[in-house]
């Protein structure tokens, strides 16, 4: 049997930043990766209930 795994913590949806032409603002994820972690976020999801899927290219996701 494959043991659970268990999480704990805080884990939160992460916004996708975009640039004015559209492409995927990585200095600014970065910023909010940090500012998240900062304060105390034990996980982040991606691609979850965000819904930005839709809006990124397959190498982007």
């Amino acid at each position: 049997m494959t043991p659970r795994l268990v999480l704990e913590g805080i884990y939160t949806p992460v916004i996708t930043p975009f640039q004015g032409d559209g492409s995927i603002d990585f200095d600014a994820l970065g910023d909010l990766v940090e500012r998240l972690v900062a304060a105390g976020v034990h996980g982040l999801i991606s691609g979850g209930s965000t819904g930005e899927n839709y809006a990124e290219t397959v190498d982007e996701r």
